[in-house]
Parts: structure tokens; sequence; C-alpha cells
């Protein structure tokens, strides 16, 4: 059986191993959760609470992802996989960008975020800055082979990596839609309270797996130049809307609703503080952009070189 037939065929052997350490991070986890909501003000002893006001679904999709990645994983070391490909490391790697991604969607922080810009600066660009990367970066994509990357997902995923669709979702999201106008939006609205996180994890995602050239059958920029000129002109969007804030003096940026807002901040400091965030999270994707600056001279100067050699050894 090949790579790609056990990444996409297994069974539950790993988790059924695992039950102690699954029940005991799950019991563990859950603790936590309501203590944090006790913490946020919300009634986390009450029933209601957990079938009617939280949100179950980034727990459930969490649940089954990291269920499905686990059995995959240990059906393909069993089948003697090779170690590159598919090493403990990306394990942990995804494994760290799930939990990141479920802290920042549904997690106690969502009981601070409407009292707090920076919060919700936070939460979505954590999703976009650093659980994107890590859950790409743990995903085999080196067993993906073209003959397998069919379907729907496969289509609307193809549809995406093209640069221009992407380029015209990232500038509504990041530029023509302001992200306080967003998180004002968000926490009026229940509905897309719950899904901009993951507007923002996709999203990411999507400009990871381009920039890596994860999916080489894909529609993609075919140099190191124009993904490195790409996702800078993205992110410094991000980071002159971060510069905006933390130089503002208009409370009106601050979508924070009446409440006192935590730790005592006035709303023109919060504002300051969420455009600092926002420059720092910008930090992991300028590193990207960095590195393919880098490759580009890279090629360049070895290109030149080859050629400089090549006269002198041919005098």
């Amino acid at each position: 059986m090949s790579g790609s037939q056990a990444v996409f065929g297994g069974n539950c052997a790993g988790v059924r191993r695992r039950w102690k350490g699954i029940v005991a991070g799950f019991v563990a986890l859950a603790v936590i959760y309501v203590k944090g909501y006790a913490v946020a003000g919300a009634q986390a002893d009450n029933w209601h609470f957990w079938a009617a006001d939280l949100n179950p679904l980034p727990w459930l999709g969490a649940v089954m992802l990291m269920a499905a990645y686990w059995t995959r994983y240990d059906r393909y070391k069993v089948e003697g996989g090779v170690p590159g490909l598919w090493s403990g490391v990306r394990v942990l790697s995804f494994m760290a960008g799930v939990l990141v991604a479920l802290a920042l969607w549904e997690s106690p922080l969502n009981g601070f975020v409407e009292r707090s810009m920076t919060l919700y600066t936070v939460k979505l660009m954590g999703e976009f800055e650093l659980a994107a990367p890590l859950i790409v970066f743990g995903i085999p994509f080196g067993l993906v082979d073209a003959n397998r990357a069919k379907g729907g997902f496969w289509s609307v995923l193809r549809f995406l990596h093209n640069p221009g669709v992407t380029a015209v979702a990232l500038a509504i999201v990041l530029a023509l839609w302001d992200m306080s106008a967003q998180m004002a939006l968000g926490l009026r609205d229940a509905f897309m309270f719950a899904i901009l996180p993951g507007v923002y994890l996709g999203l990411g995602m999507v400009v990871w797996i381009q920039s890596l050239h994860a999916l080489p059958t894909f529609p993609n920029f075919s140099s190191h130049l124009r993904k490195g000129i790409y996702v800078w002109a993205m992110e410094t969007t991000m980071m002159g809307m971060g510069a905006m804030w933390f130089w503002s003096a208009m409370t009106d940026l601050n979508p924070s609703t009446n409440q006192p807002l935590v730790f005592g901040l006035s709303r023109i400091t919060d504002v300051h503080m969420a455009g600092a965030t926002m420059m720092v999270l910008s930090l992991p994707t300028m590193c990207l952009v960095f590195w393919h600056f880098w490759q580009w001279i890279a090629s360049v100067v070895g290109v030149s070189e080859n050629g400089d050699y090549e006269k002198a050894a041919s005098r």
C-alpha cells in the first residue's frame, strides 16, 4: 500500500492505545475551561451554558481532526513509511496548531473580547499568524499525490489556491473591510462572531500552503520573488493598519462595549495596544517574506557565480 493510501485509509488503533491520556487531557481541559468561563463571568456551572451558549462545532471539529490525524499517522508508521515524510515533529506541530486554533476560536477568551479590542485582535490575528502555519507544517503534503487530490474539497482548495482569488479574499478581509468593523459586527452578531476566526484560519492556511509550494500541481506563483512580493504586500497592509491604530487618537476605532475594559484600560490605550499586537503578530509571516527574498537572492547569485566560473574555466 502506498504512503498516500496509508494517509487516507486508517483505523482507530492509535486512538484506542492512547485512550487514558486522551481522557485525562480532556478532563483537564474541561476543568480549565469551566474555571476560565467562570472568571469571565459566565455561568459555566449551568447546563444551559454548555447546551446552548457554548458553540460545540470548533470542539467537535478539533477532536475529530486530531483523532483522524493520529490514526493515520500510526498506520503509516506500522506500515513502514518513510520517517522524513511524516515525522514526530510534524505531529507535534499539527496538534499544537489545532489546540491554538481551538483556544482562540472557542475558549474562555470569548468572555473578555467584548471588553478589549486587543484581545479580539489576538483572537483573529492569532488564527492567521500562529495556528495556521503550525497546522500547515504538520500536514504531510509529500504523501498527497496528484491522483488523491480529487473531489469537492480539493476542487475548492484548488480554486482558493489561485493567487488571484486569494489576493481578492485577502484584500476584502484585511483592507476593504476594516478589522475594527469586523470586530463591531462580531460583537453584535453571534453568527459572524462564530465564523470570523475560521475565515482567518482558512486564509492563513492557504497563504502558507501557497508559499511553501506544498501542492505543486495547484495554481501558484512561479518564483520566490513573486511569492515574496505577494506575501509582503499582504503583511504590510496589516502592519500599516496596526501602525494606524497605534498612533491613532480616535476612540471611535474601538468597538468594545460600554462595559469597563479589562485591566482598567482606557479605550484609546486599548486601541494602541491592539495596533502593537497586530504588528507583533505579523512577524511570523514577515519571516516567511524574508525567506522568499533570501531564496530568490541565493538563486540569482548562484546563477551569476556559475556563469563566471564557466567563463573562467573556458579561458
